[in-house]
């Protein structure tokens, strides 16, 4: 809504070269309100506007972009203000940009960097991708367990304002190993005389920094932590991640999820165009989603070779084919229901994959409730369509076939975390499909078994 209402009125000012008015505009504004601005903006007009930025906001603004507005951007800006907008960016901010854009493009602005915080990004940078380490921020405040607490404060003074927070205070032994970390109300609420040591109850969550991301995030969700330490495999403590950049990894973790569910294949580089399907170019909406659809088109093809296996039967019997589309269908229904639940519990940790063998029991229950449920349903029409033997072929295969498609559904997810694959790989599209070329042989089978069987 804000950015409808202002956009006319920004456009406006830019075509009457009303810069005060722009500048006094952009003082008041939010960064990613601004930002929400700049993505509608055509590059000049947008160029004016970063622009007439202070220098602070415009990192803050800057950071808020995508990554596509961000590349955009810097290849207009000259040598000096890239020099410039780099250096204000936040360790962390600095560092996604620097994964998001081409090699030669970061290279570029790496040279921009000093010694010291070339040499700082490189280090985090090394880190594996998607890590914790890719998201540090090396701006805390740490303090020694034999400081008093006023030397803390006054510590806390002279370095909290370059911090990314300081609602936490870290404590550190001489060697820089993590061995607790206090809330600043305990300093502010203590005797200025009183140790550090004495504030501590050595109780503390951290992480290490070649976890996954989503490690990072079960935590912060599980701990309600604002800031969570990041350690080496030494336990000494080299930077934190703070909430800001976990709800960033979250969303990106979602969306990925949603897209994969979906058989859309997009590198993590890419989600953004997933958010933002208006201005993503067709090229990469086919990219995105041919690789999965050509895939399961050699898959749809055995469907087929199993129909045809079965000519003789249901050229006799082609009341039988009749009830095919929702047998298969409620099947593979079945099987994404249970790859849903499952994907989301394995990806908030609720489940392990030691959990598989007492889950599939639960399932083969729950599952056979439900197939008997909907055989009972679709035996009516089996009556109706073709008599009771009908009806006892076709109720028979819908409690197999959703029995098979919840098992599978369930099964998916384990055996794909098993291969260090994205449990999300067990996609809608992949399970139904899947339960298409069993649940037609399966129903086929029954068929062929129990009408031979009723001497038709």
């Amino acid at each position: 809504m804000f950015k409808e209402l202002l956009l006319p009125e920004v456009k406006r000012l830019i075509r009457d070269k009303d810069w005060s008015g722009l500048k006094e505009f952009l003082k008041e504004s939010y960064p990613s309100d601004i930002a929400d601005l700049l993505e509608e903006l055509d590059e000049p007009d947008a160029l004016i506007l970063f622009r007439l930025l202070s220098r602070e906001k415009a990192a803050d603004v800057f950071a808020e972009l995508e990554p596509g507005k961000q590349e955009s951007l810097l290849k207009q800006f000259n040598n000096q203000e890239i020099k410039e907008l780099v250096a204000e960016l936040d360790t962390d901010e600095r560092t996604r940009l620097f994964e998001e854009l081409p090699g030669k493009l970061t290279q570029k602005l790496l040279d921009t960097l000093p010694p010291e915080e070339r040499r700082e990004a490189l280090e985090i940078l090394a880190y594996p991708e998607n890590s914790v380490g890719r998201l540090i921020t090396p701006d805390y405040v740490a303090v020694m367990p034999s400081w008093t607490v006023e030397q803390a404060i006054e510590h806390i003074r002279q370095t909290g304002e370059d911090a990314e927070t300081i609602n936490m205070i870290y404590v550190v032994d001489e060697e820089g190993h993590l061995v607790d970390d206090i809330p600043i109300r305990r300093f502010i609420l203590a005797d200025p005389k009183q140790k550090v040591d004495s504030l501590m109850d050595r109780h503390f969550i951290s992480i290490l920094a070649s976890e996954d991301q989503e490690e990072a995030v079960r935590l912060v969700k599980k701990y309600n932590l604002v800031a969570l330490p990041v350690t080496d495999s030494k336990g000494i403590l080299i930077g934190i991640v703070t909430v800001d950049d976990i709800l960033d990894v979250s969303e990106e973790e979602n969306t990925e999820d949603f897209q994969r569910i979906g058989g859309v294949t997009a590198e993590t580089k890419a989600l953004g165009f997933i958010t933002n399907i208006i201005e993503t170019p067709l090229s990469k909406l086919y990219k995105m989603r041919i690789n999965w659809l050509i895939i399961l088109l050699f898959m749809d093809v055995a469907t087929g070779g199993i129909i045809s296996f079965f000519e003789s039967t249901i050229a006799k019997y082609i009341v039988l084919v009749t009830f095919l589309p929702v047998l298969v269908d409620t099947g593979g229904n079945a099987g994404a229901q249970s790859a849903t639940l499952m994907v989301r519990a394995i990806a908030l940790g609720n489940v392990k994959l030691n959990d598989w063998i007492r889950l599939l029991g639960k399932e083969f229950l729950v599952s056979g409730a439900l197939g008997f449920t909907m055989g009972l349903g679709i035996s009516i029409m089996g009556i109706i369509r073709g008599g009771i033997k009908i009806a006892m072929v076709v109720s028979t295969a819908m409690l197999i076939n959703v029995i098979i498609g919840s098992t599978l559904g369930m099964s998916l997810p384990f055996i794909f975390t098993r291969l260090k694959k994205d449990p999300a790989t067990a996609s809608t599209p992949l399970i139904t499909t899947i339960c298409d070329i069993v649940g037609t042989a399966t129903y086929f089978l029954i068929a062929v078994s129990l009408l031979e069987l009723f001497q038709i």
